[in-house]
């Protein structure tokens, strides 16, 4: 019986931290699903479309992503003044923060942790907690009720970690508080391209208080390449696109973003890959003990731990020791009570199962 790590491993404020848990636990490996990247990995033949224009990196990139904001333009249907291209989302946001210079910042969490910490010194947070009985939807009236004018309210949809999905028209109510009030409303959808319904982007020509932030990288399976998109209306895009560092988006990036949105078929093949395999897992996991998945629907599920499961700390250490590692929300706020799981390909997904039915038969190990 394997014995637990000397020390406890440090709870995670992002997924992929697969190098420093290796180190504390002397492993060469481990199979990830603690960061949520499409399980099919990248569109095929991008590697090979990459290795053909490597020459690209003999010269400075384009700073202004022309090329790569005219093929996001024609793919999502939105002018392109209102596309600011990014290093990533998380880049954008932080950016966009100062742009707006908001006078309060409502959250609702659980949610990205980075929301907290991209906020500059000083502004005032106010938290509209999320509905834990509801699966952690919004609690829209609240929210609703809490703006202020000058206010950034700024959440995920779907949620992160829980993966609860809000359609435009649950989200109505705000939208019309907002513009009411002159307070933004930016929806992080880092995760929106995992699901088929409709997502707020198309509104954003016609809603000057709503901005978009989009991820190209867990979609398309470049986390490593960073990058990402904010769609606002002109006024507002001009300001990020004042703040952004010259040269942020490297050439290869946009290379890599401009092949990527140009796949026809890959939202169709991932959409349905993902569902099949998320609902196969969320089946697998609620019959394993004291496990259960919440319904989602990003490629991710959020597993609550109830007796006779162990409590996070001891689970995901217990899991790491094994070689799976998966996210501890300890970092959204969760403590003990919740772990995120990725969807991945099916045989990795197996052997995420059969180490979980290990483990929670024999209690012993994990106590």
């Amino acid at each position: 019986m394997a014995s637990m790590p000397d020390r406890p491993l440090p709870v995670q404020d992002h997924g992929g931290n697969t190098r420093q848990v290796c180190a504390r636990l002397g492993l060469k490996q481990v199979l990830d699903f603690s960061a949520s990247i499409n399980p099919l990995g990248q569109p095929p033949g991008l590697r090979e479309h990459l290795f053909d224009h490597w020459d690209e990196v003999a010269h400075y990139p384009d700073r202004d992503c022309a090329a790569l904001v005219a093929t996001l333009a024609a793919h999502h249907g939105v002018p392109p003044e209102c596309l600011v291209a990014g290093n990533g989302s998380a880049e954008l946001l932080a950016l966009l923060l100062r742009a707006l210079s908001p006078r309060r910042l409502l959250l609702a969490p659980p949610d990205f942790g980075l929301y907290r910490e991209v906020a500059p010194p000083g502004l005032p947070v106010l938290e509209i907690p999320r509905r834990e009985q509801h699966a952690f939807a919004l609690d829209v009236p609240a929210l609703v009720g809490a703006v202020r004018p000058g206010d950034l309210v700024l959440l995920s949809n779907p949620g992160n970690p829980s993966g609860h999905y809000s359609p435009p028209q649950d989200l109505a109510a705000l939208y019309a508080a907002c513009t009411e009030r002159e307070a933004h409303l930016a929806v992080d959808e880092a995760f929106a391209d995992f699901q088929d319904g409709p997502t707020c982007l198309p509104r954003v020509p016609i809603d000057p208080y709503l901005i978009v932030l989009r991820s190209l990288t867990k979609f398309y399976g470049i986390p490593g390449l960073r990058l990402g998109f904010l769609a606002a209306a002109p006024e507002p895009a001009a300001a990020v696109r004042r703040l952004l560092i010259p040269w942020s988006v490297n050439a290869l990036a946009q290379r890599a973003g401009r092949y990527c949105v140009a796949d026809a078929h890959w939202p169709g093949r991932t959409v349905a890959a993902v569902a099949e395999l998320r609902r196969d897992l969320s089946a697998a996991l609620a019959a394993l003990p004291g496990l259960v998945p919440l319904a989602s629907a990003a490629n991710y599920l959020l597993v609550a731990l109830e007796p006779p499961a162990p409590p996070a700390d001891r689970l995901y250490a217990a899991l790491a020791q094994r070689g799976v590692l998966v996210r501890h929300c300890g970092s959204f706020g969760l403590g003990q009570r919740y772990l995120r799981m990725a969807v991945r390909p099916a045989d990795e997904n197996r052997r995420l199962l059969a180490t979980l039915a290990e483990l929670l038969c024999q209690p012993e190990t994990v106590r």
